[in-house]
């Protein structure tokens, strides 16, 4: 379990964030310039609402401390390479999934620790005290998120042919990632498998809530259906990894993966559902006109 957590999951979150940069250039955060307001709304549906929601949530359920943390720390993270693909194949706006998922990275630097500090001051009790180094959870994150990202976009710019590794990495980085999340429930199969089930209503609920929020608040403010369908993705379809990685390295706490492992299991599917719903209906528009 210790090899998992100190070498597994960051060489894992290194090479997704690596493989995400070859992807990226200059101009999808140019791009952020042409859409605004879809970009704001969906930042602040991703790094502001859904992690209120979170909190919510938590205090329903009656969530333990590192299990509302854990909550919080899945809603409070980005979208992923994984969100980009589902919209390109969805017919969805793929610059616009792109530069929400390069923005909301960057950002997630600094709201992430921030969150699971609240969660975690606001959670606590007596028994549970658990102190979070901000500034140092903050420097993991940018080291395993940012400078991977900022990697790649150079290489990209200065070595184009290392673009071609890029489907390598992704595949190689998704399947660790899957290994990452069945090591994780293996390494104390009874009571991981309990513990996820006791948060599996409140994660699915989050996940629920993300899709309906990040299409509906975008369309009552005069986003296209398209738009709407995209940010839908990328506010439920998350990067769990970076979750996982918070909660193993930052919070070295397994209850507090368990949330992560509920959602991992839903979003992917439910993220294509969003994408079939939108050309359904978009077929079903095109073809009344």
């Amino acid at each position: 379990m210790d090899l998992m957590t100190s070498v597994l999951i960051p060489i894992t979150m290194f090479l997704l964030m690596l493989s995400m940069g070859l992807t990226l250039t200059t101009k999808d955060f140019e791009r952020i310039i042409r859409f605004p307001k879809a970009t704001i709304i969906a930042l602040m549906i991703q790094l502001l609402l859904l992690p209120i929601v979170a909190i919510v949530l938590g205090l329903f359920f009656d969530l333990s401390t590192m299990l509302a943390v854990g909550l919080i720390a899945a809603a409070a993270t980005p979208g992923g390479t994984t969100s980009n693909l589902v919209v390109h194949l969805g017919k969805g706006d793929t610059a616009l999934s792109i530069s929400i998922t390069a923005l909301a990275t960057a950002l997630t630097l600094f709201t992430l620790p921030l969150w699971v500090g609240f969660g975690l001051e606001y959670f606590g009790s007596d028994a549970i005290k658990v102190e979070l180094p901000i500034v140092k959870t903050a420097a993991q994150i940018g080291l395993f998120t940012v400078v991977p990202v900022a990697i790649g976009m150079w290489l990209r710019g200065n070595k184009p042919k290392s673009v071609n590794y890029e489907p390598m990495l992704t595949k190689l980085s998704t399947l660790s990632m899957v290994a990452s999340f069945v090591m994780v429930i293996l390494s104390d199969a009874q009571n991981n498998l309990d513990g996820a089930m006791g948060v599996a209503l409140p994660s699915t609920l989050l996940v629920f809530t993300a899709m309906f929020v990040g299409f509906y608040i975008p369309k009552a403010f005069g986003v296209n259906a398209k738009d709407c369908a995209t940010i839908s993705v990328e506010t439920c379809l998350k990067n769990m990894l970076l979750s996982l990685f918070v909660a193993t390295n930052s919070l070295q706490s397994i209850e507090a993966t368990y949330p992560s492992v509920v959602v991992i299991t839903i979003m992917i599917p439910l993220a294509a559902l969003i994408m079939l719903l939108y050309n359904l209906t978009h077929k079903q528009t095109v073809a009344t006109n």
